[in-house]
């Protein structure tokens, strides 16, 4: 039997048991739990904490005093009280009746951090001494025993029959009762994803902000107004990717449950975010409008908060979700968000006072994120520079980078810092210790694997093109290291795939799970040390511990050594995972793995300006190229809508539009295209969105929308693409043929479900776009011919062919798809942009009857899932539209990347629904058994100059319009496969 807790007169038991956890019986949902008497706070007598199950974290506290007032008036009331309103949102305190007949009060409540249910209760014994207690409403057993033993009326375990405290807590829930195992998973997720963030790595950190928002739902359900906070940071982070068609819809649903959230920082919280958002897609007035509202309501919150002090401990329990220290923290953020954007618009004295003000508040507070003041710093270095003050921009950036390497040594943010420093380095005259600094800040985001946004770069490729021009004897080397730079730009698209190739790899495959399953380990080891770390850095000078600080970053050093070995591991034992990373290939190595006429262009596109790169056998060539991604998908834009029909009818296209940016893209390196016949083109951002081949080489006219005259660019090379410049060069090492048996499957001829209401029964009420976008793509019966008649141009019987209702997901996850060597899917893809709750893109199979919205999908993940050894694989009826109309490329290059990871050696795909007679004739060229290679870029280009010039069938100048034959592309290396 437990030991019952010894009463005595001052504070401490006197008896050395202070800190030693005592074995307390089970809560309400079976966890085993502990007391452990701390030192008492306040006016206390004596301090506990209860801990119970797995979390390190207490799920209820405990404070002893004397006191002659009524329990309820305590709890309504008082300094206690006034604490406790900083944490949580409080119901009216009742009389209550707690076990062995002790009287007293409970109220009932929700944490301002997460929403969580929470309790708070005085227990009064009748020698007039209290138990004032808060904590989880599961744990409300194991307070009573304590608050028993502390009176000395029973050992402290003894279990008691439920009291009428506790039947009134199960039967006002509503729901289950949530353990601390819940809590535990949904603040290590939060903490874990807050930790992503910082060095970011976005989109792992969505993933552990979804994790914490499929914990929290679980416990207060999908529509709470507390599950505000998880939503909005899953948004922000999709945001941060590119990703805005799909952060969108999630911020307003995050409004709206913030609106409604107890916690009177939730909405300033959502304001500060999109005001991110709206700056992330460059809408910057839009964007300092919610930052000047989110400051404006902090202040006012502040304001009513007055002097009230935060929680104070280290605990999750007493995290200040409204305090005065905490909200002034919330003031530095947006205020730093407002410095940002007044600096982007031109406002350099209001963004010097506000960033300023920033610092100052950041510096005041101990709550403050010790990354804070280095991100700060960086915007103050910024506006320094622009303001025409470069000695003080670079020592301020200077500080930045040091506080970054002792902060998170080897991260992401000190490897962006770098690059920031070396900026302005260079804009200050000194460019040798620019290019270094670069340098230094390149190698460290190569070796984390980083996603290196777009704006992030173009400052080095200015850099190194501009001393490449000044320095001819350094030309060539800074040449070859502008090309690996720019392979180092990752879309947020290419960093979901990579997440989710990276969760398929550790959960199943054997050969590298192991592996991928030791680098998350080593990553949380990490997260822990920098965690530790950082908290023995923050204690006053005087007070540090040296010894701790020296142990801690050895053992840091040693965490990231392992870390990178495991890195290097995992690309060796997966060369799929390292096409799916993008890792740079070395211009000497690319050239080895061209032939004689053959080339990749690639292209590297940011706000302001874009690059190209041409790497031949025998030349690398770079350009500048001076439109961003704005005025590229202008034009993206303006082409797709000629290609696409209107009314019915093909609509003009703006060839003069299409020969601007063929000039814009190419002209620079006109005469080193004379001699490529094959050209490979790699390309993120709106140009990914687009058929190279409808580019126009020479002005031209099309009198009465005949367009055989018209020069386009698939007249003087076979056109392919790559995902990346690392795909291509892994798939020209891979075996030319497929070992399968048999010559093709094929899906199509899709059947929308006749009850729509069923299929999307199992959808959030949040998700009524995806009803509407999914319900419209409407059936594919002519597909059903389209996939018999290239079954029969490769010999593959009726078999092979799942159509209509037999095209379900089910049967296509079932198949043996390894044995087959051309994989054909003739149906809609929907983009994560389009169906705002998912996060990736997907393939669409017939629904199976009564089965939910997941049956319908055939995702990114399942696809990455696949075992393949596939010469091809066709998607046809595609849109890369995207809602934008500019961006879905990149989401289908996303796909593609998943077909070459499950096993794919090419693909051809569509970026447009092409009508069933020209989709047939393109198809009788591409598989045509006969021809230059099936399925490769030089098969589609005959086929589409035939029915450009007329010579499909006596068709004449009907299909030379671009929306019959530029529709599809090929993806791979350019190659085709010989068909037996």
């Amino acid at each position: 039997m437990a030991l019952p807790l010894i009463l005595a007169a001052c504070a401490s038991t006197g008896d050395g048991t202070r800190d030693i956890p005592r074995d307390a019986g089970k809560n309400l949902v079976g966890e085993a739990c502990t007391l452990t008497e701390t030192a008492p706070t306040g006016a206390a007598r004596r301090g506990f904490t209860i801990q119970c199950g797995s979390w390190q974290q207490p799920s209820a506290r405990l404070s002893e005093v004397e006191s002659a007032s009524d329990p309820a008036a305590l709890l309504s009331g008082g300094a206690w009280r006034g604490e406790i309103d900083t944490r949580m949102a409080c119901a009216k305190a009742q009389p209550a009746h707690f076990a062995d007949g002790l009287s007293g009060a409970m109220a009932q409540c929700r944490l301002l951090n997460g929403g969580f249910p929470t309790v708070i209760a005085a227990m009064a014994s009748d020698d007039g001494r209290l138990i004032l207690a808060d904590g989880i409403p599961a744990a409300l057993p194991v307070i009573e025993r304590s608050a028993l033993a502390a009176f000395g009326r029973t050992a402290l375990g003894v279990q008691a029959a439920d009291s009428q405290a506790i039947e009134l807590i199960r039967q006002s829930t509503g729901r289950p009762l949530t353990g601390a195992g819940t809590l535990d998973v949904y603040y290590a997720a939060m903490s874990k994803a807050q930790y992503e963030d910082t060095i970011q790595d976005f989109a792992a950190s969505e993933d552990s902000y979804r994790a914490a928002m499929l914990a929290q739902a679980e416990a207060l359900g999908a529509d709470d107004p507390g599950g505000a906070d998880p939503l909005m940071h899953v948004a922000l982070e999709m945001s941060n990717q590119g990703r805005f068609d799909d952060a969108g819809p999630l911020f307003d649903e995050a409004q709206r449950l913030a609106t409604a959230n107890p916690n009177p920082a939730s909405l300033p919280r959502l304001l500060s975010y999109r005001a991110i958002d709206a700056a992330n897609r460059n809408k910057l007035d839009l964007a300092l409008s919610y930052a000047e509202q989110a400051t404006e309501q902090r202040r006012k919150l502040a304001r009513e908060l007055g002097g009230v002090p935060g929680g104070g401990g280290g605990d999750l329990l007493v995290f200040a979700g409204a305090s005065a220290s905490s909200v002034a923290v919330d003031i530095a953020q947006s205020l730093h968000t407002e410095a940002a954007l007044r600096l982007r618009l031109g406002d350099l004295a209001g963004a010097a006072d506000k960033a300023d003000e920033a610092l100052a508040m950041a510096a005041g507070s101990r709550a403050t994120p010790p990354w804070w003041r280095p991100q700060f710093l960086e915007t103050r270095a910024t506006i320094a520079s622009a303001a025409g003050n470069p000695a003080s921009a670079i020592a301020i950036q200077g500080e930045a980078v040091s506080l970054w390497a002792r902060i998170l040594p080897q991260s992401t943010p000190e490897g962006l810092a770098r690059l920031g420093l070396g900026r302005l380095l260079f804009a200050g005259g000194a460019e040798d210790q620019a290019i270094d600094s670069y340098r230094q800040g390149l190698s460290i985001l190569k070796a984390r694997n980083a996603e290196i946004r777009p704006r992030d770069l173009i400052g080095f490729l200015d850099v190194a093109s501009t001393l490449a021009a000044r320095r001819p004897d350094q030309a060539d080397g800074l040449r070859i290291e502008m090309f690996e730079a720019m392979q180092l730009m990752r879309s947020g698209v290419t960093s979901r795939t990579v997440s989710l190739a990276t969760a398929r790899l550790a959960a199943g495959d054997q050969a590298v799970g192991g592996v991928i399953r030791a680098q998350q380990e080593n990553e949380r080891r990490r997260y822990a040390l920098v965690a530790e770390l950082n908290r023995a850095l923050a204690a006053p000078s005087d007070l540090r511990d040296t010894a701790k600080i020296t142990r801690l970053r050895q053992d840091l050093d040693t965490v990231e050594r392992e870390g990178r070995g495991l890195d290097e591991t995992l690309q060796a034992a997966s060369s799929g995972y390292r096409q799916l990373l993008a890792t740079p290939v070395g211009a000497a190595e690319l050239q080895g793995l061209l032939k004689p006429g053959e080339a990749v262009a690639a292209f590297a596109s940011s706000e302001n300006a874009t690059y190209g790169f041409l790497v031949a056998a025998d030349r690398l060539r770079v350009w500048r190229i001076d439109i961003g991604d704005q005025g590229l998908g202008d034009v993206v834009v303006s082409l797709r809508r000629g290609v696409l029909p209107a009314a019915g009818a093909s609509g003009r296209f703006p060839v003069d539009l299409a020969q601007q940016l063929y000039a814009a893209l190419f002209g620079p390196i006109a005469d080193d295209l004379a001699g490529i016949d094959r050209l490979v083109t790699t390309a993120n951002g709106p140009l990914a969105s687009i058929p190279f081949g409808i580019l126009v080489v020479s002005p031209g006219t099309a009198p009465a929308g005949d367009y055989r005259g018209i020069d386009w660019m698939v007249r003087h090379q076979a056109l392919s693409a790559a995902p990346s410049v690392r795909a291509f060069a892994d798939l020209r090492k891979v075996p030319t043929a497929a070992a399968g048996t048999s010559a093709l499957i094929g899906f199509g001829d899709y059947r929308p479900p006749q009850d729509i209401g069923s299929l999307f029964a199992s959808l959030p009420a949040g998700c009524q776009r995806d009803r509407k976008v999914l319900g419209s793509l409407g059936a594919l019966p002519a597909t059903a011919g389209e996939v018999r008649r290239v079954a029969q141009l490769v010999g593959a019987g009726a078999d092979s062919l799942l159509l209509g209702p037999a095209f379900t997901k089910e049967a296509v996850l079932a198949k043996p798809l390894s044995d087959y060597r051309i994989l054909y899917f003739a149906t809609h893809a929907v983009l994560a942009s389009e169906i705002r709750c998912f996060s990736e893109p997907a393939l669409l199979a017939t629904p199976g009857a009564g089965s939910g919205i997941d049956s319908a999908l055939l995702r990114l993940s399942d696809i990455l899932n696949l075992k393949l050894d596939a010469d091809l694989v066709v998607l046809s009826a595609c849109n890369t539209a995207g809602t934008d109309g500019k961006s879905g490329g990149e989401a289908l290059s996303g796909l593609a990347r998943a077909f070459f990871y499950a096993g794919a050696r090419r693909l051809v795909v569509s970026h447009w629904q092409v009508p069933d007679d020209s989709t047939a004739a393109l198809m009788l060229g591409v598989f045509d058994r006969h021809g230059p290679g099936v399925g490769g870029a030089e098969a589609l280009r005959q086929a589409q100059l035939a029915m450009i010039d007329g010579r499909t069938g006596g068709i004449g100048a009907s299909w030379s319009h671009p929306f019959y034959w530029a529709g599809f592309t090929a993806i791979g290396d350019g190659t085709g496969v010989k068909v037996p």
